[in-house]
């Protein structure tokens, strides 16, 4: 079974709290679990509208169903600025723990008959 995934990152610069801090903070906010895609698109465009109200976006970015290449388009961040944010949609695949150790098990033996025969040679 698969899900949609709707996310947003934040990187900003905080106080930093031992002498080494040196990098970025992030927080990582999710917005929801989808059925599809398309309601994935929509709840997360529906972010991105709410994002610009606060920071500058360079271009009118949005999520797509089919992007350019006839895939969705899952990122949207602005470039610049001291915070950026990434609002991301990303697949969940759910599946039967049984099931996949099995199949991890079967893909380990035919590992070890590939590289058995391939040391015979």
């Amino acid at each position: 079974m698969k899900k949609e995934l709707l996310i947003v990152e934040f990187r900003y610069h905080d106080k930093p709290t031992n002498q080494d801090f040196s990098s970025f903070t992030t927080k990582t906010v999710t917005i929801g679990v989808y059925d599809t895609i398309e309601e994935a698109v929509n709840k997360g465009n529906e972010c991105i509208k709410e994002l610009e109200k606060t920071f500058v976006m360079n271009l009118k970015d949005e999520f797509k169903v089919k992007g350019l290449w006839g895939n969705p388009d899952r990122l949207v961040c602005n470039w610049g600025g001291p915070i950026q944010f990434f609002a991301k949609i990303e697949t969940l695949n759910y599946s039967n723990l049984i099931e996949v150790i099995e199949e991890t098990l079967q893909a380990n033996e035919r590992y070890k008959a590939f590289k058995r025969l391939e040391n015979n040679d």
